[in-house]
């Protein structure tokens, strides 16, 4: 299983009660970290070492390979708080920050309902996401094979998220190990919202909500004199839906669905879901500013 070789004994400063080593991820039943871990990390709250704290302390019951915090709008696109991966080139800032994070399900979750908790992939994502050219464009790009996200409301318009991930050549997440993670969220939370406090308070305060704006695959297809509901499926396919899922979604058959999606290729001159996602992406590398309302 992969681990990042950094801890936060290689950068914390010189203290001697915290001079010990950070002990391997726990295999047994769900509890809190070592002391001397919680301990730092309270320690490093609005400090520059809160988030190597926070992965270590989280490496202590569940191992990760990726670590990513940020803050979900409904009137403005996501604050990156932290992002802690190996992947080279980062196509998280290429493409995720750039609007791509618009089909997460994670980000769809927040819209749907503001309510918190910690979530398999697995349990949130459309029926066909691993086939969605989301997942083999992007989530292949940076080498995600599985993800764990916690959702922690700020307000009514804000949410943290905590994307805890797993890449190639480690292994998927257990319900075990979903039930170590949501054992800690509600420390996880407390901690993390403090350390954010300010920031949140300044992002508020710095940039005032801007105005609703056409979902982006309504703007992006306009041009192409596409109907309401070949844009919606549209929207669906990105996302990560299968025939059989849209049809239940919006209550039409299967065939209707087929048909729908027959015009819309054709309008866009497309033949595949492929080049479909590959458009939109391009859209929005394009457009030169990050969409600001999840596809719907």
């Amino acid at each position: 299983m992969t681990r990042s070789n950094c801890t936060v004994a290689d950068t914390w400063p010189d203290n001697p009660a915290r001079q010990t080593q950070a002990p391997e991820p726990a295999s047994g039943a769900p509890g809190l970290s070592e002391p001397v871990l919680l301990a730092r990390l309270v320690d490093s709250i609005e400090t520059e070492y809160f988030f190597a704290a926070l992965r270590d302390f989280i490496n202590a019951s569940v191992a990760i390979d990726n670590c990513v915090a940020l803050v979900f709008a409904v009137d403005k696109p996501p604050l990156i708080l932290h992002q802690w991966s190996p992947q080279e080139p980062n196509y998280f800032q290429m493409l995720y920050c750039q609007g791509a994070y618009v089909l997460d399900p994670f980000y769809r979750l927040c819209l749907e309902q503001h309510g918190g908790g910690a979530f398999l992939l697995d349990e949130i994502a459309p029926d066909s996401f691993n086939e969605s050219d989301f997942y083999q464009t992007y989530y292949r790009k940076v080498q995600m094979i599985d993800e764990i996200g916690l959702l922690f409301p700020v307000d009514g318009k804000r949410v943290i998220h905590l994307s805890l991930g797993r890449r190639a050549k480690s292994e998927h997440y257990t319900p075990a190990d979903a039930g170590r993670i949501r054992h800690i969220a509600p420390l996880l939370e407390s901690l993390l919202k403090r350390h954010v406090r300010s920031r949140l308070e300044q992002w508020a305060a710095g940039e005032a909500s801007q105005p609703a704006a056409l979902p982006i695959t309504v703007r992006w297809l306009a041009a192409y004199n596409v109907t309401s509901r070949e844009a919606e499926i549209a929207a669906m396919v990105l996302r990560g839906h299968s025939n059989t899922s849209i049809g239940l979604t919006l209550n039409i058959s299967i065939e209707t669905v087929k048909v729908h999606r027959r015009n819309l290729y054709g309008k866009v001159r497309i033949s595949s879901q492929a080049e479909l996602f590959l458009l939109f992406i391009n859209h929005i590398l394009d457009a030169g500013e990050p969409a600001m309302q999840a596809v719907h």
